[in-house]
């Protein structure tokens, strides 16, 4: 099966129904919806050929769900970029990617002008949205495209690339085929109890695992709508939304959740949310206070889930009725584990020496994932595909440290990566490390996450100043600022550090390996530290 398949199905079955909706703008139905990813298909074949790279740079708008369903169509590979990501950070990522061509929303055409000045793979650049400068545009490109036959596409072929952080900290592109997609997204439908006629609303970043189940969702799947909201989340918007399109699943982070609660039981009850019937809830763990607290508002509609970019946003779901007992009083024993693999993957939790760890809830070991919706591997990276995968390649390797009860429920205990989980976006303290670590009076850094009330975590930055040089110069505040106005110039908002700290000198084990969680054992017991 091919991505495209079902949106060609929605189109007989569907036709005149809403398929996609804008607030306040565009209205598309399934038929409009397949003659416009159909004349775009068209329109970028006539300067794209299949398996070359189109990458898209925009915030949340309509015209990512063309761009899905477009690329799918045409055999060019979409690869959506992070519009957090500072120009330095796109312009490696995008080095490695090799665009032919860019398809950028008019709100950053400065930005898209100054990328494609640093490509020399680009050829070119399609600007949308309004007055953007550019050559080509993206409407002109889909209202004059010639007919073309659609190219003989195989399930394994390339659909998205996906941006994803790995230990080293450097930006890799996961490659994505139709069959991962179309496999995640049945693994969705099976999970997440979508009807006829529901409806999807999409906040979370549509550039973040890219054309995944999480955007062209399984309410799709049965001919539902997906209302897109322009410019992110906001906790307002998305009561209002809810309320106004009778909304019945969305996908959130608990930070989001979170910020709605703040709001207080007066701003809530002005909007009905009592459509909502399904919440994929990721990116972080949560508590048993806190899904209490959120329940009284918005019901029992939670479904917590375990899963990354490699993986298609599948491997471990905990479903609302694991989270329960008899009497409907919430199970924290349970809530704090991650749930058990959706239904088309298998999972271990394994042991250094490759045996499964026992099922007690007490050994540690690290998750393994084996299915359907796993990437083949990182573009043009041997290295890191063959460290993702065990011995036998049959596995791919999370990073991530567990442990399994009897009853097959995996608990995440550590995390191998040192990813710092802000607002349910990953932040890979290595790279972090690596920019601080620039300046001459820094000796040696860690970055750590620390407990933040709205984000989850937020970063922290471990200083060691050196013991000779511009210390008598320096005094804490001023290099604090001059870290700071690197990370401002070097980094994404996102991962710059909220807060630093001074030690002597940094804990090491035996092989000279940083004990980060002694770090964060250590700042713990001093009370933690004001993260903004």
């Amino acid at each position: 099966m091919l991505v495209t398949d079902f949106l060609t199905r929605n189109a007989r079955f569907f036709g005149a129904y809403e398929a996609l909706v804008v607030p306040d703008g565009r209205v598309s139905t399934w038929l409009e919806l397949e003659q416009r990813t159909e004349s775009l298909a068209s329109g970028l074949s006539t300067i794209l050929a299949p398996g070359e790279r189109l990458a898209m740079h925009a915030g949340n708008c309509a015209e990512y769900v063309d761009f899905f369903f477009g690329c799918a169509k045409s055999g060019v590979v979409g690869a959506a970029t992070n519009i957090r990501h500072s120009e330095d950070e796109l312009v490696e990522y995008l080095k490695k990617v090799e665009p032919s061509a860019l398809l950028v929303h008019a709100d950053l055409a400065e930005r898209g002008e100054h990328l494609a000045s640093k490509l020399e793979c680009v050829q070119h650049v399609i600007g949308f949205g309004g007055d953007h400068g550019f050559d080509r545009d993206l409407e002109d490109l889909i209202s004059t495209a010639p007919v073309r036959p659609r190219p003989k596409l195989h399930p394994d072929d390339p659909y998205q690339m996906c941006p994803t952080s790995g230990t080293t900290g450097s930006t890799k592109s996961v490659v994505m085929s139709h069959r991962n997609a179309t496999t995640a997204m049945l693994a969705y439908l099976a999970e997440y109890d979508a009807r006829e006629g529901d409806t999807w609303l999409q906040m979370n970043p549509l550039y973040l695992n890219a054309g995944g189940p999480a955007h062209l969702t399984h309410v799709l799947w049965k001919g539902g709508r997906t209302i897109v909201v322009p410019g992110g989340f906001e906790p307002r918007r998305f009561l209002e939304a809810v309320d106004r399109f009778k909304v019945t699943h969305t996908s959130l982070v608990p930070t989001m959740v979170r910020m709605m609660l703040d709001l207080g039981p007066q701003v809530i009850s002005r909007y009905d949310v009592t459509s909502l019937r399904s919440v994929v809830l990721g990116g972080a763990p949560v508590t048993a206070p806190f899904l209490e607290e959120a329940e009284a508002v918005f019901g029992r509609v939670f479904n917590s889930t375990y899963g990354m970019t490699e993986t298609y946003s599948t491997g471990l779901i905990l479903r609302t009725e694991a989270v329960v007992d008899e009497s409907g009083a919430v199970r924290p024993d349970r809530l704090a584990t991650a749930g058990r693999p959706h239904l088309h993957l298998d999972a271990r939790v394994v042991a250094e020496d490759g045996s499964d760890v026992p099922a007690d809830g007490e050994t540690v070991g690290e998750i393994w994932l084996q299915g359907d919706s796993i990437t083949s591997g990182y573009f043009r990276d041997p290295d890191a595909t063959r460290d993702s995968r065990s011995a036998d390649g049959a596995w791919f390797k999370t990073g991530d440290l567990a442990t399994k009860d009897s009853e097959g429920y995996v608990k995440i205990v550590d995390r191998l990566k040192d990813v710092i989980i802000s607002g349910g976006l990953n932040v890979t303290s290595g790279e972090i490390e690596g920019v601080l670590s620039t300046h001459p009076e820094v000796l040696e850094v860690s970055v750590i996450g620390v407990p933040h009330p709205t984000w989850g975590e937020a970063v922290h930055a471990v200083i060691v100043r050196r013991t000779k040089g511009m210390q008598d110069e320096l005094t804490r505040d001023e290099l604090t600022e001059q870290l700071a106005a690197i990370a401002r110039e070097r980094l994404g908002g996102y991962k710059r550090p909220k807060s630093y700290s001074y030690v002597v000198a940094l804990p090491r084990n035996s092989t000279g390996k940083v004990l980060k969680r002694e770090l964060r054992r250590t700042l713990a017991g001093q009370g933690g530290v004001q993260a903004e």
